[in-house]
C-alpha cells in the first residue's frame, strides 16, 4: 500500500518530520522506565539546560531551548509534578522566579546521561551509514528557517505564483 503523505510531495514535509517525532518521542517513551528515566522524553532537554546553565528563567530556558514559552511551561509544570524541577525566587531579584533541578532530578540526570549514549547509537543507525551528513541536513533545515522563517518563504511563494 502506497503511502499517502509521501504522495503528497515536499508540501508535507511537516507532516512526514512531525511523524518521524512521533514514532521516536513513543519509542523512548516506552524504553525509558526500562532505564531509570522516569521524566518524559520531550522534557529531557529541560533537566539537561538546567543542569548545564544552572537555575533559570522561563523565557531564559525557552531562548535555550529555541522552544516557545508556552511549551516550556507545560514542561515545567510535569517535571514538577514528577518532583524533578522546582520554582524559587532568584536570589539576585526576589520579584524573578527561576527554575532549579530538585535532588531527585539531580539523581535522575545520572540515568539520563547513561540512556543517552544509548538514545545516540540508536539514532545513528537509524539515520544510516551517513548519519553525519543526514543530521547535517537536518541542522542545516533549522538553521535557514531561523534566518528566514517559513512563513516568510509561503509568502514569497505565493507572491510569486500570484496567490
Amino acid at each position: 500500500m502506497n503511502d499517502f503523505i509521501h504522495q503528497q510531495g515536499p508540501a508535507f514535509l511537516a507532516h512526514l518530520l512531525r511523524r518521524l517525532a512521533d514514532e521516536l518521542v513513543q519509542g523512548a517513551k516506552d524504553w525509558y522506565p526500562s532505564v531509570g528515566v522516569d521524566a518524559p522524553p520531550r522534557t529531557i532537554s529541560t533537566l539537561l539546560a538546567l543542569d548545564d546553565h544552572g537555575p533559570l528563567g522561563v523565557t531564559e530556558l525557552a531562548g535555550v531551548l529555541r522552544q516557545s514559552h508556552s511549551l516550556v511551561i507545560v514542561w515545567i509544570r510535569e517535571l514538577t509534578r514528577l518532583s524533578l524541577v522546582r520554582s524559587k525566587s532568584d536570589p539576585a531579584d526576589g520579584r524573578r522566579t527561576v527554575i532549579v533541578l530538585t535532588p531527585k532530578g539531580r539523581k535522575q540526570l545520572v540515568n539520563i546521561r547513561a540512556a543517552l549514549t544509548t538514545m545516540a547509537s540508536a539514532s545513528a543507525e537509524l539515520l544510516g551509514p551517513d548519519s553525519e551528513a543526514a543530521l547535517a541536513v537536518l541542522w542545516a533545515i533549522e538553521r535557514s528557517l531561523r534566518e528566514k522563517p517559513f512563513i516568510e518563504r509561503l509568502r514569497q511563494h505565493a507572491a510569486e505564483r500570484g496567490d
